[in-house]
């Protein structure tokens, strides 16, 4: 299982001593979808070229011009880019096109109805995000999601789960064996001391 640290709604200053403690010790370095926005893959990238051993992923969140897109934010050094499960067909497959085997393609799930869902769980390659919507204002309830998404798809090959992640839903992920990646944001930054934090869930995952 990997661990994804999602750096979301903080500065660029902020955004590099994270990189500089996540360095080597995530797999996967998220820039969240408000830093994509507030700052663009210009001011972006030369925070994620200081990053020499984890993965990078950027939150695109991507809803059209899928090949623009994915194209853009690959030349800009990401490994993983993210589009809505909520976008067409045709956009997911444009975005999957552009996404080499060295790249992945993640497919961002946040309230997206099964029989959408049942119309783009081909893709073989692809991640499945299984995003809880906090908004909602309820607690995530990570492994009942999980057992619901594998049995109505059950051809789907890797799944990722965000949203509300802490160290019990973790340490229970774990025990059920079918997620490949978890995310972990606010959980990990938001704590006074974010690199011990990190390290405590990497020793649920390991």
């Amino acid at each position: 299982m990997k661990i994804q640290v999602a750096i979301d709604r903080k500065s660029l200053d902020d955004t590099k001593r994270f990189i500089s403690l996540f360095d080597g010790l995530a797999n996967i370095i998220e820039f969240g979808t408000s830093l994509i926005k507030d700052f663009g893959f210009n001011d972006i990238q030369p925070i994620a070229q200081q990053i020499t051993s984890s993965q990078i992923l950027y939150d695109t969140k991507t809803v059209d011009e899928g090949q623009y897109e994915f194209k853009s934010g690959f030349q800009f050094g990401a490994d993983y880019l993210t589009v809505m499960g909520s976008a067409s067909p045709k956009t997911i497959q444009l975005c999957s096109n552009e996404t080499s085997l060295h790249q992945r393609m993640v497919i961002d799930l946040t309230d997206v109805s099964e029989s959408q869902i049942a119309k783009i769980d081909q893709f073989n390659s692809a991640i499945y995000l299984l995003h809880h919507n906090n908004d909602l204002g309820v607690p995530i309830a990570a492994t009942a999601m999980v057992s619901t998404f594998i049995q109505n798809h059950p051809k789907v090959k890797h799944i990722a789960i965000a949203g509300g992640i802490d160290l019990e839903a973790a340490t229970d992920l774990k025990k059920q064996g079918i997620v490949e990646t978890i995310i972990v944001g606010g959980s990990i930054t938001n704590d006074p001391d974010p690199k011990e934090k990190l390290k405590r869930f990497l020793n649920i995952v390991k």
